[in-house]
C-alpha cells in the first residue's frame, strides 16, 4: 500500500490517498472493507485492464464504490510512475470510462469526464438558509453539474469569508433541492480574477463529511461558472484552493481552451508527495 498527498507539493497538505496494487485477488466486501479501515476521502485498488489500457482503477470512500474521483486518479497515476510500471503517458479504465492521465514536471494532468447541467436551477435564498448564509451572499441560481454518474450541486458564495463561515444544513438543504439532490455532493465557490475558493461536502453515502480536494469537482466547476456568465472568456487556465478550513490546503489546476466562448479540452492538474510505503494484511 502506497499512502500519498494530492493537489499538494506539502507533504502533510492536500488529499491522502491509499493505493493498492495487485489487487485483483481482492472482491467488493474485501475492498469496501479496506477503505473503510483506511477512513480517507478515497482509497485506489489497481487491477489488470480489461481494455487494453495502463490498468483497471476501482475508487472506494470509506461508505462506498465511485465511478470516478480526482485526486484518485492522479495519485494512482503517481504511484504507479513512481514504481516505475509507467511511463509519462496511461489511460485507466473506471467506471466512468477510460480516463487518460499525462505526466508534465511535477504536474499529473488528467482528462475528466464530460459534464453538463442536470435539471433546473433551485432558488438561491433556501439554499443560502441551509448553508446559514444570507440569501444575498448566494449571488446565482444554485445547479447541478455532472455526468456519467458524478454531479455536484454548485453554488456561488459572494466571498471567502462565507465560505469558511457556512455551516451546511442538510435537512435544510433537503427541503430546499429535493431528497436526491440534498443528500449528495455540494461544491460550494467564490470566484474572482481565475481564482476559485471552494469547499466540498461530500454525499451522505461516501462515509465522509467535507473533502479537502475534490477534482471531479473541476469540470462540473467550469460548467458552473461559465453558466453563470462569471468565468472570463478570454481565459485559458483556473487555480482552484480547497481544504483550507480543514487545515490541508490544496492546489488544484485547470487548464482549457475557448473556441466560440465554449470550454473544451479541459485538463485538471496537480502534484503528489509520497508520506509512506506499508503492507496490510487483509486475511
Amino acid at each position: 500500500m502506497y499512502h500519498v498527498d494530492v493537489f499538494t507539493s506539502q507533504r502533510f497538505g492536500g488529499n491522502p490517498l491509499a493505493v493498492f496494487l495487485d489487487a485483483d485477488g481482492l472482491d467488493d466486501r474485501i475492498m469496501q472493507v479496506v477503505a473503510r479501515e483506511m477512513n480517507l476521502s478515497e482509497s485506489t485498488f489497481v487491477m489488470r485492464s480489461t481494455q487494453g489500457v495502463n490498468a483497471r482503477v476501482r475508487i472506494f470512500t470509506p461508505g462506498r464504490e465511485l465511478p470516478f474521483a480526482g485526486h484518485p486518479t492522479l495519485g494512482t497515476a503517481y504511484v504507479l510512475q513512481h514504481c516505475g510500471r509507467a511511463g509519462d503517458d496511461l489511460e485507466f479504465e473506471m467506471g466512468a470510462g477510460v480516463i487518460p492521465v499525462r505526466r508534465e514536471d511535477d504536474v499529473l494532468w488528467m482528462t475528466p469526464p464530460p459534464v453538463e447541467a442536470i435539471g433546473e436551477a433551485f432558488d438561491a435564498a433556501p439554499v443560502a438558509h441551509a448553508l446559514g448564509l444570507p440569501s444575498a451572499s448566494v449571488l446565482a441560481p444554485p445547479r447541478v453539474f455532472g455526468g456519467r454518474g458524478i454531479s455536484f450541486l454548485c453554488v456561488l458564495i459572494d466571498s471567502r469569508e462565507n465560505v469558511d463561515a457556512l455551516k451546511l444544513d442538510r435537512r435544510d438543504l433537503i427541503a430546499a433541492t429535493g431528497e436526491s439532490v440534498g443528500e449528495s455532493d455540494v461544491l460550494v465557490v467564490h470566484y474572482h480574477d481565475g481564482k476559485a475558493y471552494t469547499r466540498m461536502f461530500a454525499d451522505l453515502a461516501s462515509g465522509i463529511i467535507e473533502d479537502p480536494a475534490t477534482g471531479g469537482s473541476i469540470a462540473p466547476l467550469h460548467a458552473a461558472l461559465r453558466s453563470w456568465h462569471v468565468l472570463e472568456q478570454s481565459r485559458t487556465e483556473l487555480l482552484v484552493e480547497q481544504g483550507v478550513t480543514m487545515g490541508r490546503p490544496s492546489t488544484l489546476l485547470a487548464r482549457f481552451t475557448v473556441p466560440s466562448a465554449h470550454i473544451q479540452g479541459l485538463a485538471v492538474g496537480g502534484s503528489c508527495v509520497p508520506v509512506f510505503e506499508s503492507v496490510l494484511n487483509v486475511d
